[in-house]
C-alpha cells in the first residue's frame, strides 16, 4: 500500500487522503476497515455530546444568524 503523500495545499492533501482511502478500502477486507470506521464515529459521537452549546451559540461558531 502506497503512503500518504503531502498536498502543496489544503484542497491537494484532501484529495490524497481520500485516494489514500480508496486504495486502503479496497485492499482490506471490509471488517477490518468497517470496525475502525465505527470506532472513529463513536468517538466523534462522544465527544459532540460532552460539549453543551446552545442553538444560538452553535449557530455563532458556524458563522450563521440565529433568527429565534
Amino acid at each position: 500500500m502506497k503512503w500518504l503523500k503531502p498536498g502543496k495545499d489544503n484542497r491537494e492533501e484532501r484529495m490524497n487522503f481520500v485516494e489514500y482511502w480508496v486504495e486502503y478500502v479496497r485492499t482490506h477486507p471490509d471488517k477490518v476497515w468497517s470496525e475502525q470506521q465505527n470506532i472513529l464515529i463513536n468517538s466523534a459521537i462522544q465527544s459532540a455530546r460532552h460539549i453543551k452549546l446552545t442553538p444560538r451559540e452553535y449557530l455563532k461558531i458556524k458563522g450563521e444568524i440565529c433568527t429565534r
